[in-house]
């Protein structure tokens, strides 16, 4: 019986972790969000940079950073009168260098933008890193 209790416990707890894992990517499916955290890899920016470099209004891109703040995915810190954000862990940067990599060879076995296809991929897989990669 303990056994029976024991193996319900951690089955409750791998759903909680996959209702988790669900959310996480659920934050992650926007390509705002993503363009966000690709211009984050290299350190912390600023909404006006961030706005820049998307061409967004800065209200769009502080409403995307407010919900992955609240995710836990960056974080933001005051330097005067603005608030840089940074990545609170650079690993979802190679969570989202992988399903990147998985959906271009997919684009790629379908013939879809074969050429650019080809071009970025080899990038990625060689380990060198251009605006393109995310």
């Amino acid at each position: 019986m303990r056994k029976l209790v024991t193996v319900m416990m951690t089955h409750e707890r791998e759903h909680d972790l996959y209702r988790l894992q669900a959310e996480l990517c659920q934050t992650l499916a926007d390509p705002t969000r993503l363009e966000i955290l690709r211009l984050l890899e290299h350190g912390a920016l600023p909404v006006k940079a961030l706005s820049e470099a998307t061409g967004q209004r800065q209200a769009k891109i502080s409403q995307h950073l407010a919900l992955l703040r609240q995710r836990q995915i960056v974080r933001g810190e005051r330097f005067g009168a603005e608030v840089r954000y940074s990545l609170t862990d650079p690993r979802i940067l190679d969570a989202c260098r992988i399903t990147r990599e998985m959906l271009l060879d997919q684009l790629a076995r379908q013939g879809t933008l074969a050429g650019m296809v080809a071009t970025t991929s080899e990038t990625v897989r060689g380990g060198v890193n251009t605006d393109a990669d995310l």
